[in-house]
């Protein structure tokens, strides 16, 4: 899907990656990604242990710039390491790819600075397409990550307080289709007008398997070891109620499956 425009994984968003001016700049690691992926594809011989490289190289040039990228710099970092986890989990250790603690090592320091950056400036997510887009990207993340620890020994998903505090293994699960496909801002702004109409909550999903609706707004986020429980009052009571899938299910997307499987191996 990497390798398609039209067809992107669905916990990236393709504004981010048809981006122009400074914006290409800023998401230069998920442009890197995309064509470390074609030349990993070729078919001509040794591309993948040169895949493999370019990705080492790319995971140590993440640790050492990180520090003063912004938000969407950050984001791009994370997505394209999560891509570079797929291929890495799908053919097992090998003598080209076996740097799983530098791997590792950028996944966790990179969405650590991606939790500073969003605390410091405390974005509204709905005050624009953009600002939102980063939001549900991160929650995308946060699908993928929570997934892979679900499979596999994966120590930045283990990190993730949600878990720990909350008994809540993905919260809040990813928005509407029509949001996440919306073609335009305006076409997006419009769904965001219809949710609040129809007092929509959001849902998340409990460590059993259950799941549930949040009954604050401000709801949880996380993002590798960070959570942030955004309120404007005391939160009183349960944050959460047992609900089933259908309302849920019914305008799940393209991530709508993943969750599901996490879901049956939570159970």
């Amino acid at each position: 899907m990497m390798l398609d425009r039209n067809s992107l994984p669905p916990f990236i968003h393709p504004r981010l990656v048809a981006g122009s001016g400074a914006a290409v700049d800023e998401m230069e690691p998920l442009h890197n990604c995309i064509s470390l992926l074609h030349m990993m594809n070729s078919q001509v011989p040794g591309s993948r242990k040169l895949f493999w490289r370019n990705v080492r190289a790319e995971c140590e040039r993440f640790l050492g710039e990180y520090h003063g990228w912004k938000k969407q710099g950050l984001l791009a970092a994370l997505q394209a390491l999560s891509v570079y986890l797929i291929p890495r989990l799908g053919e097992g250790e090998t003598q080209h790819n076996n740097f799983d603690s530098l791997l590792i090592a950028a996944v966790v320091a990179i969405s650590t600075q991606f939790s500073r950056v969003e605390v410091a400036s405390d974005p509204d997510p709905l005050a624009s397409w953009d600002d939102w887009i980063l939001e549900e990207s991160k929650r995308g993340l946060c699908v993928i990550f929570q997934v892979v620890g679900l499979l596999f020994y994966f120590e930045p998903a283990g990190m993730c307080n949600v878990r720990r505090e909350t008994n809540l293994v993905i919260a809040p699960l990813p928005s509407r289709k029509q949001l996440w496909e919306a073609r335009d801002e305006l076409a997006w702004r419009a769904e965001v007008e219809r949710d609040e109409a129809e007092a929509r909550t959001a849902f998340a999903l409990a460590a059993n398997g259950d799941l549930v609706k949040l009954e604050d707004q401000d709801h949880l986020h996380c993002v590798s070891d960070a959570v942030q429980i955004r309120t404007h009052r005391p939160v009183e009571g349960p944050l959460w109620t047992t609900t089933n899938w259908d309302e849920w299910c019914s305008g799940m997307d393209a991530l709508g499956g993943l969750i599901m499987l996490a879901a049956s191996l939570t159970a």
